[in-house]
């Protein structure tokens, strides 16, 4: 009991605080205390996102300057949430699909993996028009739970009348950030991946066509429904596709794609 009262008191102080905080400097962090007084984390960031324009940092805790300068100069277009806010522009409180193409994808599988992410959790809000705000909150370890989500979601319309006040607070051209605009490429979907036809010469058209299955997310299994060839044949082709390409995983090979679209 005493620790319900405990975190229900934290709860309403960080209210107060973002309540006080509309229209000033202090505005995101007392918003990121709100949304983290809710439910455990280990770090955040927040984001916005655009139905144009390239997403911008805003905040982050617990995170590195670096990762950011790699979200947004490479990552950035395997972002799950970019593509959803281009293709919805739906606020509210979005969770991480773990499906086994998105595990497979450079989201999780690097740019995650290399910011010892597990799991995130955010909220959208709208931010102007065609932008939104994302606060993220991620953890190292583990997966956040339904119900975790669930206490966000009845939360929701505060987070989202604070944020439009402070909105309505501002000056007109008020910036959230000194970042330069940019416009956004194309979210890297499976339609989307392309390989550089200057990419990887000394590979024949069939192990090219398996090279972009794999970079779209397809295990074994699937790429060889879709080519129609035997799995065996195609873990022939992926051992033959690595000595060609003198590499030894399915992470130097996402590592050469990205580093060559960059």
């Amino acid at each position: 009991m005493r620790g319900e009262i405990s975190a229900n008191a934290q709860v309403l102080d960080a209210l107060a605080s973002a309540i006080e905080a509309i229209g000033s400097d202090a505005h995101i962090d007392r918003l990121i205390d709100l949304v983290g007084a809710l439910v455990r984390h280990d770090r955040v960031t927040v984001v916005r996102y655009s139905a144009t324009q390239r997403p911008e940092f805003v905040s982050y805790r617990n995170y590195t300057a670096e990762m950011v300068r790699k979200y947004l100069e490479i990552y950035y277009v395997y972002d799950p949430f970019y593509a959803q806010w281009r293709q919805n522009r739906r606020p509210g409180v979005v969770t991480l699909v773990r499906s086994a193409d998105m595990l497979r994808a450079p989201y999780v599988a690097e740019f995650l993996g290399e910011s010892v992410i597990s799991d995130e959790l955010g909220v959208l809000l709208n931010d102007g028009p065609g932008w939104c705000l994302g606060i993220f909150l991620d953890r190292s370890h583990g997966k956040f739970s339904r119900s975790e989500k669930v206490r966000l979601e009845a939360r929701f319309s505060v987070f989202a009348a604070l944020h439009a006040m402070d909105i309505k607070a501002r000056q007109p051209g008020f910036m959230r950030t000194s970042q330069p605009a940019r416009l956004g490429e194309e979210p890297a979907t499976r339609a989307a991946i392309r390989i550089p036809s200057g990419l990887w010469p000394d590979l024949s058209c069939r192990e090219r066509d398996v090279v972009h299955l794999i970079l779209s997310g397809h295990p074994t299994a699937s790429i060889a429904a879709r080519l129609g060839i035997a799995p065996g044949t195609v873990k022939n082709h992926r051992r033959r596709i690595y000595e060609k390409l003198d590499i030894t995983t399915e992470r130097e090979l996402f590592l050469q794609f990205i580093g060559d679209t960059v």
